[in-house]
């Protein structure tokens, strides 16, 4: 049989030869995984600060409670059943705890995970663009203010992204090299299993986009053959499946609950228990240039290409791009039609960005681009030094009124030092640009980037009397004996107790949510879960040692009407008040 060749449009022709050859392929990987061992040991430092943010803590307390409970099949928060997301991340999360200890030093979990984006987004970057692009996606990768953020972020969204972008390398390598196509094609049906046991189909649905787009474009309907499907099916099987049955039988009502509820009923924002409220659409879309921010600014440059990359005669980087543009459009289209979307969702779109962004830097530096082009960008570049000196200047006036400064008085002074920052960043682009450089351009800016994104993690730091249970769980335990109740004013997202719980480390009553459905595989259990609260006001003057914490996502100025009077103030952090009755 004779071998079908690869598309001409597989990898770029300056690609070819230079990656093949020993010499250029050792020192390519040399020098990215430097960048990926410099990157991950600049953001590793004080990995453990601040504290898990709220939406950490459940993963960690699930993680620890599998560790506590010896049961890695059932995902428990607060002693509790939570079966709403896949467990990779917890299991993952667990292994660290096993290695580093209980404690915040498991996000090494979220860090590995970005760091294996990177290196797969650089080497995605050789093979669409050409070695030299490999260096330049990853410097704009690591410079992107999403990726750093999420590499200290304990959730799955930093395993997702590994594993989307990691099944678009192999899809890709697939594509043009016939020799190794099943190996690639097996590689990417792994890397799509493990993105649905991180977070769901959207671990398929995504990386489809762009695959499909190329491979319909390309091959037309036949190409859905060469996907080998049979071999996906039986690979994502193999590592979907088992977890999925073993806990449906388990638990009578989860895999009704977890197909329906928690992905068609959820996508549509038509769950009976709406545990969580979308984005508006304005807002989502904005996610999208904070978290892509400075880089995505680069993307509308690469339009043309990927609108050229339609055509039959479309050169090798016009079909690179058109393979790009519906990652990150496809991305934000599909979420956008769901009204449940959440801005974090943005996240998987970072790589594209960047692969975009050095697109558009090869064309910079080509003088592929009008005078005009280099005018937009010095003027974005203006805006950026106005919209700095402004921030370094009037922040603190503008905030210092603010209600929660006085709880967290270093957040307020990262005002200045990120003004300046960003003043830098725009600087940068504004004398690139005047001077057509495109080196000083994107050297300029991701120095001042790497400023910016310093003072970002310090007051990361600094919101962490606002946002974490740890301050709030330290005083807590400091106030009360091993025989107080404590209870918590449960949100309709009763796993926001997962913070409180890690701290605390025991066990928290839960004040029943007005409203709360329970899915069906809490059918049955709701009672035992949850205190009614007309009984909190018979429980509060039993004469027994009883604590108050308040839901978190409600502001109150004054702990008057939370819990029957007499009450003393153990401590406010923020929006959690904490209260006793002795």
């Amino acid at each position: 049989m004779v071998a079908r060749e690869a598309p001409t449009w597989a990898c770029a022709p300056e690609a070819v030869g230079e990656v093949r050859a020993p010499t250029s392929a050792a020192r390519l990987w040399f020098v990215t995984v430097a960048l990926a061992l410099v990157a991950g040991g600049a953001l590793a430092i004080h990995l453990d600060r601040p504290a898990f943010f709220d939406n950490e803590g459940r993963y960690a307390e699930v993680a620890r409670e599998m560790l506590v409970r010896g049961d890695y099949v059932t995902p428990e928060v607060d002693g509790t059943l939570f079966l709403n997301k896949p467990p990779l991340t917890y299991w993952l999360t667990a292994a660290a705890f096993h290695l580093v200890g209980v404690n915040e030093w498991a996000r090494i979990v979220p860090l590995l995970a970005s760091l294996i984006t990177l290196l797969a987004a650089c080497h995605l970057a050789i093979q669409l663009f050409g070695p030299a692009s490999a260096t330049i996606a990853g410097l704009l990768l690591v410079t992107t203010s999403g990726w750093v953020l999420e590499a200290r972020t304990l959730r799955p969204d930093a395993v997702l992204t590994a594993a989307i972008t990691v099944a678009l390398l192999c899809w890709w390598r697939a594509e043009h090299d016939e020799k190794r196509r099943t190996g690639a094609l097996l590689g990417m049906y792994v890397a799509l299993g493990v993105g649905i046991m991180a977070k769901g189909l959207v671990g398929v649905i995504i990386p489809a986009l762009p695959i499909a787009a190329v491979t319909l474009s390309t091959h037309g309907w036949r190409g859905v053959g060469r996907m080998r499907p049979l071999l996906g099916l039986l690979v994502i099987s193999a590592l979907v499946l088992p977890w999925h049955v073993l806990v449906s039988l388990r638990h009578p009502g989860f895999a009704w609950d977890y197909i329906i509820n928690q992905h068609l009923l959820f996508f549509f924002d038509q769950k009976p228990t709406r545990d969580s409220e979308g984005d508006t659409l304005g807002f989502f879309w904005m996610a999208l240039l904070l978290r892509s921010s400075p880089w995505v600014l680069l993307v509308p440059l690469t339009a043309g290409d990927a609108w050229r990359g339609w055509r039959p005669a479309a050169a090798p980087s016009e079909r690179a791009t058109l393979f790009l543009w519906p990652w990150v459009v496809g991305l934000m289209a599909f979420f956008s039609l769901a009204p449940s979307r959440l801005e974090h969702y943005v996240i998987p779109a970072i790589p594209a960005v960047a692969l975009l962004g050095a697109r558009a830097w090869n064309r910079l530096r080509a003088g592929e681009v009008s005078w005009a082009t280099w005018y937009a960008l010095a003027a974005g570049g203006g805006v950026l030094v106005a919209g700095g000196l402004c921030l370094a200047g009037a922040a603190e006036r503008l905030f210092r009124d603010e209600y929660w400064v006085f709880q967290a008085p270093d957040l307020l002074a990262s005002a200045r030092p990120a003004g300046l920052s960003l003043s830098i960043v725009g600087g940068a682009a504004l004398v690139g640009a005047m001077r057509h450089r495109a080196d000083v351009l994107l050297g300029g800016i991701a120095c001042g980037m790497t400023l910016l994104l310093a003072v970002v993690l310090h007051a990361h730091v600094a919101a962490e009397p606002l946002f974490t249970w740890k301050p709030t769980a330290d005083a807590l335990v400091a106030a009360i004996t091993p025989d107080t109740e404590v209870i918590f004013e449960a949100p309709i997202e009763y796993q926001q107790v997962g913070g409180l719980a890690f701290y605390a480390r025991r066990q928290i009553t839960l004040l029943a949510p007005p409203g709360f459905v329970a899915p069906d595989y809490l059918v049955g259990q709701v009672e035992h879960m949850f205190l009614d609260r007309s009984v909190l006001p018979e429980r509060w003057r039993s004469g027994k040692p009883v604590a108050f914490v308040s839901d978190p996502q409600q502001r109150r100025d004054t702990p008057q009407g939370l819990v029957p009077e007499p009450f003393r103030v153990v401590t406010h952090q923020g929006d959690r008040w904490v209260l006793v009755n002795f």
